[in-house]
């Protein structure tokens, strides 16, 4: 970003103040008695804030229809007050595109949090129940109970992981990370890893229900390296997700900044149109949803 710096451009009887770091604040210098107008008066200022505010969305492209049902794809509300000035509240499709990064974000979260140990965990590393000291009976039953669970815990592992990766290609996508030949190309992948998860699943419940435990340590060489594959997917799609993030939030930070320097000139070209206004009022601009991230954290930016 540009240092703050400061600039006063007369218009017509307009000065504008533009600080591209922490403020859009378009001031009229010197103040003077103002006497009470009346309303013809003030229906003239609104309307030359009218007339502004259209030369404005025009120069900033934000009255293209583009959006949902051929609406605009931004809007400007304004609002005159006597004595005081005008305030612009600034609607842009850069607010929506940082609503995506916030999303992408608040996905990994939960997507980490869901990543925390299986609670069947400590069943798969329990000991083999044909070592218990038991009744043969009660060794069946035992292995009967751990298999399954056993069974709950790898289905478990498997789904979550395809799930995170499927989350994580989702979340690329948005952030205009991969392309959609490639975003289909990961659906696929991951449609055929379920029905191999589906597939172990069924043979896990055939050995079960036949009570056949002898081919536990076969089927475990079986099954094992889709659990593998899956988790490794997930982390390496998880690990591109945070790089697309990266790369999202440098490049709409320098949008936001080329944003503003067209919003300067505009209203610097358009402030002939403020005719009316007295020198002692101020123009108020906010940009709603592009305010700045971190500690201090504000949603719009003014």
């Amino acid at each position: 970003m540009v240092g703050s710096t400061s600039m006063v451009i007369q218009g017509s009887r307009l000065g504008l103040l533009a600080s591209p770091i922490v403020s859009l604040v378009f001031g009229l210098i010197a103040g003077t008695a103002i006497a009470q107008p009346s309303d013809d008066a003030l229906e003239r200022s609104r309307q030359e804030l009218g007339v502004f505010s259209d030369l404005l969305s025009a120069g900033l492209g934000l009255d293209e229809p583009g959006g949902l049902f051929g609406m605009n794809v931004g809007t400007i509300q304004s609002r005159y007050l006597f004595g005081q000035g005008a305030y612009l509240e600034i609607r842009s499709p850069l607010a929506n595109r940082r609503q995506r990064l916030s999303l992408a974000a608040l996905g990994s979260t939960l997507r980490d949090l869901q990543s925390s140990q299986n609670p069947f965990a400590r069943f798969s590393a329990a000991p083999n129940p044909q070592a218990l000291t038991a009744d043969t009976a009660d060794s069946e039953l035992v292995a009967s109970l751990t298999s399954r669970i056993q069974d709950v815990d790898y289905e478990l592992i498997v789904s979550t992981a395809l799930r995170q990766a499927s989350e994580a290609a989702d979340a690329l996508r948005a952030l205009e990370g991969i392309d959609e030949a490639t975003y289909a190309d990961i659906r696929g992948e991951l449609a055929k890893l379920r029905q191999e998860l589906q597939a172990n699943i069924a043979t896990m419940h055939a050995m079960l229900d036949g009570a056949d435990l002898s081919g536990d340590e076969s089927l475990s060489a079986r099954i094992a390296p889709l659990r593998e594959l899956a988790q490794q997917r997930a982390e390496e799609l998880g690990e591109q997700l945070e790089k697309a993030q990266a790369e999202y939030a440098q490049r709409w930070y320098a949008e936001r900044e080329l944003f503003e320097q067209a919003l300067y000139a505009s209203a610097c070209k358009a402030s002939d149109q403020l005719l009316s206004f007295a020198d002692s009022e101020s123009l108020a601009i906010v940009l709603a949803g592009l305010g700045d991230e971190g500690v201090r954290m504000r949603s719009d930016r003014v």
